[in-house]
């Protein structure tokens, strides 16, 4: 047992909670983040599409609206000043029939209204002029969404947290925590040694395990950790450039937002995330998917070669919201909702996140003593 005290305790060590450490270390704390893994980012943030989202889908009155058009402007400024890979791609939201303009309206009024810059109609011929393997009858244009490698974006987080003192405790593995005197008291095995921690700010920032590590506060009651459901995205790649720069998004339907045509950085086309609700971390990708894949995809790109699709990787999304329940939001929670000084939750905790992480962690910074 120690007697270590520091003067904050992130646990989890994905792009969000990186974020937040590096703040909090900036800002001269004494910060440990406590990491399952071996490595920073593994389960969720290296497991998505390195978007760097515009903002145009949330609800006005949303966490996600608030915080991703300005950490769209912020990741860029970060990205820039710190040589991070990134490339401002632009991408075009795309309705393939009548039907789905008037959506494709309501996309660009709710996109405007939350602050999303420069976002612009255009033609279905404009677009085939720009992108000519994409049909489609009318589309938006929004010139601030881009990719990020997110693998260089963490470790340049993690520089920064380094640099200011901040380290990570990698295989820790948080059995409990409990409150005494005002100083959180938290217990982690590593290397099947018991050890105590104690730390005057505690941060729950595991993503995916946010609810489970939730259930292990002694000293919070239950009724303030929401149940989270698992929304699995997998993935098709192509290992192919076909000569699409810009990002390119079906008109979203009731289920999801589409399956997207994604680049990494060196501009290989994949698509997904689909949205495929389960009650397991599984990352397997069922290649029967396939065929839905196909289907979609073809609407927007008719000349696809459907051999170019292969299985590709997956990830989990925790949801606040079941399927059919609609949107689900952050939800970060301090002491207004559970009554805890300097505890902070994060739920729900999703797209988009890595594009909103310094935003995060401005807004968590301004809710710890």
């Amino acid at each position: 047992m120690t007697d270590n005290i520091y003067d904050a305790v992130i646990i989890g060590a994905g792009v969000i909670g990186l974020a937040i450490s590096r703040k909090l270390a900036q800002e001269g704390k004494n910060i440990l983040i406590i990491e399952e893994q071996g490595q920073i980012g593994s389960v969720t943030s290296s497991r998505n599409s390195g978007v760097i989202h515009a903002g145009v889908y949330y609800d006005k009155d949303s966490l996600k609206a608030k915080f991703c058009p300005e950490g769209n402007r912020r990741m860029y400024e970060y990205c820039d000043s710190r040589s991070v890979p990134h490339l401002n791609t632009g991408k075009f939201i795309v309705a393939t029939s009548n039907n789905e303009i008037e959506k494709l309206e309501n996309i660009y009024d709710q996109a405007k209204s939350v602050g999303v810059i420069d976002i612009e109609k255009v033609s279905g011929d404009h677009v085939s002029n720009v992108e000519p393997l994409i049909k489609c009858v009318e589309g938006l244009y929004v010139p601030s969404s881009g990719i990020v490698d997110t693998s260089a974006l963490m470790r340049s987080y993690l520089g920064d947290i380094e640099d200011n003192g901040g380290m990570v405790s990698y295989n820790t593995f948080l059995e409990c925590a409990d409150l005494k005197d005002n100083l959180f008291k938290i217990i982690v095995t590593q290397n099947n040694e018991e050890i105590e921690i104690n730390s005057h700010i505690l941060i729950n920032a595991s993503g995916i395990f946010a609810e489970k590590v939730a259930n292990n506060f002694l000293f919070l009651d239950k009724s303030n950790i929401p149940k989270t459901y698992f929304a699995k995205g997998n993935y098709f790649e192509t290992g192919k450039n076909l000569g699409i720069k810009h990002l390119i998004y079906p008109v979203p339907n009731e289920a999801s937002l589409g399956l997207h045509l994604g680049l990494d950085m060196g501009m290989t086309v994949r698509f997904g995330p689909d949205v495929e609700w389960t009650e397991e971390i599984n990352y397997t990708v069922d290649t029967s998917r396939e065929e839905m894949f196909y289907n979609d995809i073809v609407k927007y790109i008719p000349s696809i070669d459907r051999s170019f699709l292969k299985p590709g990787y997956s990830g989990i999304r925790p949801k606040l919201k079941n399927q059919g329940e609609g949107k689900s939001d952050f939800k970060i929670d301090c002491v207004k909702h559970h009554g805890i000084d300097n505890l902070i939750n994060l739920f729900g905790m999703e797209s988009p996140g890595l594009t909103s992480s310094l935003v995060i962690a401005d807004y968590v910074s301004e809710l710890v003593n």
